[in-house]
């Protein structure tokens, strides 16, 4: 039987939930022909050794392993590229975003004939209830800045949570930056034909092992993708004037 739907899961070092998010998909997705792909940048901690172990006894998981090459964006890419599904999912590793939801955001793709949806934390029934403080203001301040790019508006810009038909991915994949950890950023303020676009609430969770990859590259990597495709969009504009 053909998978309906892949799941991509960028990792680095997430060893310790490798096997709980497993199980967490396999009750939220009862019903559902579905894969899981772990896109591993070589983690110090065997996180794609630990895949490996549980692919032996779960045939719909498989990893890529990536070496001298790191990054959640270009992760993300080579993955959804690697899926076999004609629906892709992208989430982390960590937990802190609810497997539950997939079904609806399946859903939702179908019946409505969608091309793109975001689970977003910034709709009702949504929100960041355990986020410090600080953590909340980034995520805030990172929606404010996306506005000067993305083509589309979201409510959540930030959000490293959706799902998209492989079909739309495909087409602007080329035109993708593959900078930093925002791939939803990128994909929405690629060029190309408009996306049909649906949101979906959800409530994101704390982390429960390993340690957050946020850093000062982290917010480096994110204002490049803002000046690249804002630069991008400039080219194209003067291109086609001269």
């Amino acid at each position: 039987m053909a998978f309906e739907l892949s799941i991509i899961v960028p990792t680095l070092n997430e060893s310790e939930n490798i096997a709980c998010l497993v199980d967490r998909l396999e009750l939220a997705l009862a019903g559902i022909h579905y894969e899981v792909i772990f896109v591993d940048d070589d983690s110090p901690d065997h996180t794609a050794s630990v895949v490996r172990r549980v692919a032996l006894e779960r045939k719909y998981v498989r990893v890529l392993q990536r070496i001298g090459r790191r990054g959640l964006s270009s992760a993300c890419t080579e993955g959804i590229l690697a899926a076999c599904a004609p629906i892709v999912a992208v989430m982390d590793a960590d937990m802190q975003h609810d497997e539950r939801v997939l079904p609806e955001m399946l859903r939702r793709l179908r019946e409505e004939q969608l091309d793109l949806v975001v689970a977003s934390r910034n709709i009702a029934g949504g929100g960041m209830p355990e986020l410090s403080r600080s953590r909340v203001w980034l995520s805030q301040l990172g929606k404010r800045l996306s506005r000067i790019c993305a083509a589309h508006r979201l409510s959540d810009p930030m959000s490293g949570f959706f799902m998209i038909r492989f079909e739309a991915f495909e087409r602007i994949a080329n035109r993708l930056s593959g900078v930093g950890f925002k791939i939803l950023l990128d994909i929405v303020s690629s060029p190309g034909p408009q996306l049909r676009i649906g949101e979906v609430p959800y409530q994101f969770r704390n982390r429960v092992h390993g340690e957050s990859k946020l850093g000062c590259m982290v917010g480096l990597e994110y204002l490049y993708l803002l000046f690249d495709k804002n630069w991008g969009r400039w080219q194209m504009r003067k291109n086609s004037a001269g």
